[in-house]
């Protein structure tokens, strides 16, 4: 059972993607941060910080490819890790570098690993090519107690980057999270439909985006 909120510019989903792929009906783009399909645990220190200990649906990408493939013909940016087999019909792959800050993987490696893959599909993309294939920016802060709302969480000013190479129209995200692609679509005057399984998280990004553009509405921006 599907529950929906409409909040301004954002449309959100409380439920599991694989019921809600017709409400994705008329997006124009997707930027979206599946589960990985590497089996995600929180560090001990940090796990009572998180809604839950994993991410559900990780265990593999079958939840992420069944959506993917539900959702409209539309340009696509998915994140996602060199651990797991990319999404079919990947046309070419981004790397996010978070910078040397963040990590840890294995300890006898004198490098640590700052790298996420993000996987372009589909076809329609604007803007112009003004950039490489490398994209640097800074991670949202490590922890919980710090301010971050998710394990996986992006940072918004990433995603309004990526943002501005997707077509106007509504933009879609079938893994919500806490709502961070909500907030960098609502806050360039887009509008955004998500869906979130977790009712943590969903209540977060529930929260995140009913205040973002109440702000937005006190200060005249977009949103």
């Amino acid at each position: 059972m599907l529950e929906i909120h409409r909040v301004g510019l954002a449309t959100l989903i409380h439920g599991d993607a694989r019921d809600a792929l017709e409400m994705f009906a008329r997006v124009g783009s997707i930027l979206t941060d599946p589960p990985f399909g590497i089996g995600y645990r929180s560090g001990y220190a940090t796990a009572h910080l998180w809604a839950e200990g994993t991410i559900r649906g990780d265990e593999t990408v079958a939840v992420r490819d069944q959506v993917l493939r539900g959702l409209p013909d539309v340009p696509m940016l998915v994140f996602g890790s060199d651990k797991a087999p990319r999404p079919p019909g990947t046309r070419a792959r981004l790397i996010w570098d978070k910078g040397a800050a963040l990590g840890m993987g294995a300890l006898d490696i004198p490098w640590k690993p700052s790298t996420e893959e993000i996987y372009v599909l589909g076809k329609g993309f604007v803007g112009s090519r003004d950039e490489g294939a490398v994209i640097y920016h800074p991670p949202v802060q490590s922890m919980a107690s710090n301010g971050r709302l998710h394990p996986n969480e992006k940072p918004v000013a990433l995603l309004q980057r990526l943002l501005r190479k997707l077509p106007n129209g509504p933009v879609g995200d079938p893994f919500m999270g806490s709502g961070s692609t909500g907030e960098a679509a609502v806050s360039a005057g887009r509008e955004f439909i998500g869906c979130e399984i977790d009712p943590r998280y969903f209540g977060v990004a529930l929260r995140r985006l009913t205040e973002v553009q109440r702000q937005g509405l006190l200060f005249g921006a977009p949103a």
